[in-house]
């Protein structure tokens, strides 16, 4: 079992988008947890890799439906 993330708390992770594209955030800090939903704040990322999640992110609000069946 996952011990819960805490604010605060640092961490890397490593972000595999639907086509399998995989983005690596070598650092981000937890800003809120609740049970096994969380958010992080990106600290440390290259800009392009900013750049592709940002996208996607963008994609997701504009077309939610398409992007789910991905």
């Amino acid at each position: 079992m996952i011990s819960p993330l805490r604010p605060g708390e640092t961490l890397s992770l490593t972000v595999t988008l639907p086509n399998e594209q995989r983005i690596e955030i070598p650092e981000a800090v937890v800003r809120w947890s609740r049970g096994q939903e969380f958010a992080v704040e990106d600290v440390l990322i290259e800009p392009h890799n900013h750049a592709r999640i940002q996208h996607y992110v963008n994609r997701l609000v504009r077309e939610p439906e398409r992007m789910s069946q991905l």
